[in-house]
């Protein structure tokens, strides 16, 4: 049975092995992987909460005589109206090509840094291994499988938020599986995750919140030890934790699936 010691210090030997490249692969899936689509959520934000007061920049010119009264006769002026849609049509847009954007380069990009990390367990692989699910072959069925575990949490956690945490570390494998073997089917991706994380949830869910102290510490220094320390010894350790429960499930298996 795994320990979060353990793991933890596998994970940082292995990122300190291999140290730049670890930091820089860990700042591209944080960049846009685990990043992707907040500047465009805050956006929206922004858009929905244009308050009308904002217009009165623009009854200065419509508030007097018939035009005024055509323009501006309930409350709300026809410019302020205008640019509400103009902006709210491009964050749309951008929202659309933001979950595009995530549909078919980024999740691919997630599992070929779990392909990363998971061979630097083992030796220096280079940060080419970002490209790894853009093989032919594969990205079709990387790019469908991710869109499917994520449609599936966001549906339970419709429902409430506890089902949907409890989804998210259920299905926590997918890429993970999907990035040790090519030729897995996307059913078997789901089947053998739930497999993995069975009565490890709470275990995984404890051994993210042994990460929060150093995230504090983080925005003490304005992200920069996230960048060229946590960043990279979290992924390492979340590698560390797939590669320790596979052997754990396969090791009075005959049916193993082959390793990278």
């Amino acid at each position: 049975m795994w320990t979060r010691f353990e793991l933890k210090e596998r994970g940082k030997a292995a990122f300190q092995r291999n140290y730049w490249r670890s930091v820089l692969v860990a700042f591209i899936l944080m960049l846009f992987v685990s990043g992707g689509g907040s500047a465009v959520a805050n956006s929206w934000d922004q858009v929905t909460s244009f308050d009308t007061s904002d217009d009165s920049y623009y009854t200065e010119y419509f508030d007097e005589g018939d035009i005024g009264h055509f323009y501006y006769n309930s409350g709300t002026s026809i410019p302020g109206m205008l640019i509400k849609g103009i902006i709210a049509v491009v964050v749309g847009s951008a929202m659309i090509v933001g979950a595009l954007l995530g549909i078919f380069l980024l999740n691919p990009l997630e599992v070929g840094g779990c392909r990363f990390f998971m061979e630097n367990s083992e030796y220096q692989p280079t940060v080419g291994r970002l490209g790894f699910a853009f093989q032919k072959g594969m990205y079709g069925k990387t790019v469908l499988t991710l869109f499917l575990r994520k449609l599936f949490i966001g549906l339970w956690s419709l429902l409430l938020i506890v089902p949907g945490i409890v989804k998210s570390y259920e299905y926590r494998m997918v890429p993970y599986l999907l990035a040790d073997d090519p030729n897995m089917t996307r059913q078997d991706a789901f089947r053998l995750s739930k497999e993995l994380m069975y009565g490890q949830k709470w275990n995984t869910f404890v051994l993210d919140l042994s990460f929060l102290g150093w995230s504090l510490l983080s925005l003490c220094t304005c992200g920069l030890l996230a960048i060229f320390y946590v960043n990279p010894y979290v992924q390492a350790t979340n590698a560390e934790l797939f590669l320790e429960l596979k052997r754990e499930y396969f090791a009075s298996r005959q049916n193993a699936y082959p390793s990278m």
